[in-house]
């Protein structure tokens, strides 16, 4: 029994430790962001919200196991069901995931944190330079204004709020199935690495030295009308289909009047850590053949169109993600590489 809780212990470090030394140094720096610029941290942010996930993604899998099982009408079902969970490697996929799932929400805590106290590092400054180098992009003219032609149908501003706000929900679900894989140890590491240092690099890094509110709080932050045309848009279809990205957006105004951090709260526009995850996927899916991967490539799209629609993002924040991120995933190979002990050899795809 002994053995048998040291071998998974050197297997869940081996697959773990590229992840585990990113982690460990993004919490030592945000513990000391946070402390010299005297900003808010609540280390348990996400501990209830990843709680309640886990227990119905569990749920919900062993349903469908069973239900399974069930269907094959075996003589005994629990050991039926047993021996289906062995012949998925159950306990290995336990044994390389938990402890990822176990560090998440204590990362994503500390992201949501430093997100709010970007203010306080570098007060929000960039965004006329932002809607000076979209306008040069893109002709003269702010991307929204471009793309109205296409998209102004309450209808497709409907749809293409629906698809901003599953974002949530493909993020996890792949990161989840990404956490318990044991199929390939290195991609399962490099994707690990990458999720973490582009919420890191991007969403904190970059995003303090490019402190930026976004087309919907421009006015509220610099009494700037720029984008009210596009905001009247959103606020009358909502009227004929509901726009949750404005209920998204008050919240977050609110937010930002409170002290400390809160649920999803802080506001920050460059670069878009929306698109820079849903590119992150699309480079992830694309080696599973060709309906994930144009589907990757697909929500990408849209999640980059209903960014500027949605009045969330400049178009070159989408820009910027989608050119940082594949150099984060490259450097996330090269570090999953570097920190495999010695001797592993490579899994097959």
């Amino acid at each position: 029994m002994r053995a048998i809780e040291l071998s998974g212990t050197r297997a869940s470090w081996r697959a773990n430790r590229g992840f585990f030394f990113v982690v460990i140094i993004y919490v030592s720096a945000a513990l000391l962001a946070s402390k010299y610029w005297n900003i808010p941290v609540n280390m348990h942010l996400y501990s209830e919200a990843f709680l309640i996930f886990g227990f119905s993604v569990t749920v919900i899998l062993f349903s469908i196991i069973s239900i399974l099982v069930m269907l094959e009408r075996p003589l005994r079902l629990y050991p039926a069901v047993r021996n289906r969970l062995l012949v998925n490697r159950l306990p290995e996929r336990l044994m390389v995931g938990l402890p990822v799932t176990l560090l998440l929400p204590v990362f994503f805590s500390l992201f949501t944190s430093i997100k709010g106290g970007i203010s306080r590092i570098v007060p929000f400054y960039a965004d006329q330079l932002l809607i000076d180098a979209d306008r040069i992009i893109h002709g003269g003219l702010d991307a929204w204004i471009v793309l109205q032609p296409y998209l102004d149908r309450a209808i497709i501003t409907c749809a293409l709020n629906v698809i901003y706000n599953l974002w949530f929900i493909v993020m996890f679900v792949i990161l989840f199935c990404v956490t318990f894989s044991v199929g390939n140890e290195r991609v399962r590491s490099q994707y690990l690495i990458a999720f973490v240092l582009v919420w890191a690099v991007l969403g904190n890094v970059v995003a303090t030295l490019v402190s930026s509110v976004g087309p919907a709080f421009v006015f509220p932050f610099y009494n700037d009308s720029t984008f009210d045309p596009l905001m009247d848009y959103l606020r009358t279809t909502d009227k004929t289909y509901s726009v949750w990205a404005l209920v998204g957006q008050n919240a977050l105004l609110a937010d930002a009047g409170l002290d400390g951090p809160r649920l999803g709260s802080g506001i920050s526009a460059f670069p878009s850590l929306h698109v820079a995850v849903a590119t992150l996927n699309a480079i992830y899916l694309w080696r599973f053949g060709r309906l994930l991967r144009w589907s990757g490539v697909a929500f990408l799209v849209a999640i980059q169109l209903g960014a500027v629609h949605l009045a969330w993002h400049y178009a070159i924040d989408g820009y910027a993600s989608m050119l940082a991120t594949p150099v984060i995933w490259m450097f996330a190979g090269w570090l999953s590489d570097l920190h495999r002990l010695p001797g592993t050899a490579k899994a097959a795809s």
